[in-house]
């Protein structure tokens, strides 16, 4: 993440704790956090306790200091404003242009990007003044929110209004800061992660393919603002859609599920057993009744790659080599095999190997050959979502 400016905006919610963690998260993925805080904080914590996370003068009434630049026109100036938690009084006063408090008059002085994440009871949230305001908050100012959850509340009621979870809060604020227009709402499917191919109840073929990549790719097209789909065999906590599957023959299944847009994109980053058990075996095989030496027949698995054929679609496909000499024609032989227009080449080496977070890979199109150099998975994700844009 380039380093871009972030005013952390926290209201008088009695979730205003959590207000902690996302500081410190936000720190972590190298933003430029600033913290202003309303009124209805301060009655719940000293401002201190946030000067000692941030690295900026904290912004509220009891330190504004125009001599300084601590005052609500400067705070303004941000790439990005995180109200979170965000308190109903907050909202409805923001929505018609209420700045009767230092915190309000720099959420009005400011024509940044905002994100509103509510914590606060359903029925205060749900009232019909508060969904006007929200309705208006989105139309005229823009602004995008981030659903609270379903959970026990402060009051003793269960229902939707407790803070989103941590982490969706944060990859909200990564996508606002890097959309990019050409990703928006365009439909982008990535599968990720190992084949589990059963011989029995008990027993698979598989490989160690750990998944990371699909995900990274899908974390990249998310943040460029794509409507994102991962089809993965390993579990990921994500804020887009998520398909689980465990074969290939679900994997094919899970791909026929999807409906694929006008200009859509597929990335099959799956590692696709390339054969199969013949025959499923119900229970558990007896190690007894194999004897020492067991044949298992195998048959080459069906192509599901090439196999998904469709105009709407651009298609790019991973292979991984472990001969250096061969790698690259053997890629581009599976470019034109398969109908792909990129593939991206791994060969295996001390770093290029399964479960590694670094990776280096080769952009492979009809047209050109492109090194990208050593560096995290998420990383290389975001170049391949770059360079993918020339496919269309």
């Amino acid at each position: 993440m380039t380093r871009k400016k972030i005013l952390l905006a926290v209201c008088g919610s009695i979730s205003f704790y959590k207000a902690f963690e996302i500081l410190s998260e936000l720190k972590k993925e190298n933003f430029d956090v600033y913290v202003a805080l309303s009124e209805g904080v301060l009655k719940f914590v000293d401002y201190h306790a946030f000067d000692a996370l941030c690295e900026h003068p904290v912004l509220c009434s009891k330190t504004e200091d125009w001599q300084e630049g601590l005052n609500h026109i400067e705070y303004a100036k941000m790439d990005l404003i995180l109200v979170a938690p965000a308190s109903v009084n907050t909202i409805n006063k923001l929505a018609w242009g209420v700045c009767d408090n230092i915190f309000l008059q720099t959420l009005i002085a400011s024509d940044a990007k905002i994100l509103i994440a509510p914590a606060a009871n359903e029925k205060m949230l749900t009232n019909p003044i508060t969904k006007n305001c929200i309705h208006i908050l989105k139309e005229k100012r823009k602004a995008e929110f981030i659903e609270p959850v379903v959970k026990k509340l402060a009051c003793g009621d269960v229902a939707k209004g407790g803070l989103a979870d941590i982490n969706t809060i944060i990859y909200a604020v990564k996508r606002a800061v890097t959309a990019d227009n050409f990703y928006e709402n365009k439909m982008v499917v990535i599968t990720g992660g190992p084949t589990i191919e059963k011989i029995d109840d008990v027993r698979a073929i598989t490989n160690l393919s750990s998944g990371k990549m699909g995900r990274a790719l899908a974390d990249a097209f998310y943040m460029l603002g794509a409507d994102v789909t991962l089809i993965s065999s390993v579990d990921f906590s994500v804020p887009y859609k998520l398909i689980k599957f465990d074969s290939s023959i679900g994997l094919k299944s899970a791909l026929d599920s999807i409906r694929f847009k006008e200009n859509s994109l597929l990335v099959m980053a799956a590692a696709v057993s390339d054969y199969t058990p013949r025959s499923r075996y119900k229970g558990k095989l007896k190690k007894e009744e194999l004897g020492d030496l067991w044949t298992l027949r195998l048959g080459i698995n069906n192509d599901i790659l090439s196999s998904i054929e469709s105009k709407k679609l651009k298609k790019i496909g991973f292979k991984m080599e472990s001969d250096q000499e061969t790698a690259l024609m053997s890629a581009k032989k599976t470019l034109i095999i398969k109908h792909l227009d990129a593939v991206c080449l791994n060969i295996l080496d001390s770093v290029v190997k399964f479960g590694s977070d670094d990776t280096k890979i080769t952009f492979i199109t009809k047209n050109s050959e492109i090194k990208l150099k050593q560096a995290p998975k998420s990383e290389l994700a975001m170049q391949i979502a770059e360079l993918a844009k020339s496919l269309f």
